[in-house]
């Protein structure tokens, strides 16, 4: 999942590539941000910083969830066997989508039961442009003619996650959704956003659903030629298409 397709120091100016470490676990089933390594340059010291950061963040997110779901315990007076153990309480996978040129980019996928009235689930993309170590501003990556807006709430662990509302985008989404959905997106609807370099593609899920309306919640990939369309930067999209030659060049060897 973290295998480099190309090992660079990220160097303003250049192409730059992402020398990733493995992927690790903060605990069983839950895995941690996975850094740079050689970071040597100021933008890649802010890419870790803030990969250190939630994963701080996510370790206290752990502990409160382990201490909600151990009181929720109390409360069940049968079939107490059957319940999982607090340390799987929480589980995290995380896929790391593109690896450069020009943008880091990685998606975890949370699953959680803390004790409350039902199961959480969640997905955060975290896509970083390398020249700067910042993360994306999505709204600089989309023509203001696409009348997208911008929309900020909180996943699992208190981390506050972008996304963007695209008209046109989700007219696109509500079509291939299955029809019991399609309600479910009445009122405008936030996106998360993450290139995908090994297929060659954009990808696009549904942010802050309700829990009702979670099932509804699908990935789907636009083509670059779709992107392109919608008003997307050429800049990503061109990108994107490198990185997809250099995923495939990867596997050649």
């Amino acid at each position: 999942m973290a295998a480099v397709l190309l090992a660079a120091s990220v160097c303003p100016g250049q192409a730059q590539t992402a020398d990733l470490a493995p992927i690790t676990q903060l605990r069983g089933g839950v895995d941690a941000w996975p850094m740079l390594r050689h970071a040597n340059s100021p933008a890649a010291q802010r890419v870790n910083a803030t990969l250190e950061h939630l994963n701080q963040r996510l370790m206290g997110a752990l502990k409160d969830c382990d201490a909600g779901y151990t009181e929720s315990l109390k409360t069940i007076t049968t079939n107490r066997s059957t319940q999982i153990p607090v340390s799987q309480d929480w589980t995290r996978t995380i896929e790391v989508t593109m690896q450069g040129p020009h943008y880091l980019s990685m998606v975890a996928s949370d699953e959680a039961d803390c004790g409350g009235v039902h199961p959480n689930s969640s997905q955060m993309a975290m896509v970083f442009d390398l020249t700067t170590g910042a993360p994306v501003n999505w709204m600089a990556l989309i023509a203001k003619s696409a009348g997208a807006s911008s929309y900020s709430d909180s996943v699992l662990g208190g981390v506050t996650a972008g996304a963007v509302i695209v008209p046109a985008l989700q007219k696109i989404y509500v079509a291939q959704a299955d029809p019991e959905c399609r309600t479910a997106f009445d009122n405008p609807q936030p996106f998360q956003l993450w290139p995908n370099a090994k297929d060659g593609t954009l990808s696009v899920t549904a942010f802050d659903m309700s829990f009702a309306a979670a099932a509804c919640a699908d990935t789907m990939d636009l083509s670059l030629h779709q992107a392109a369309k919608l008003g997307f930067s050429k800049t990503l999209l061109d990108a994107i298409a490198s990185g997809r030659l250099n995923a495939v060049k990867a596997l050649a060897h």
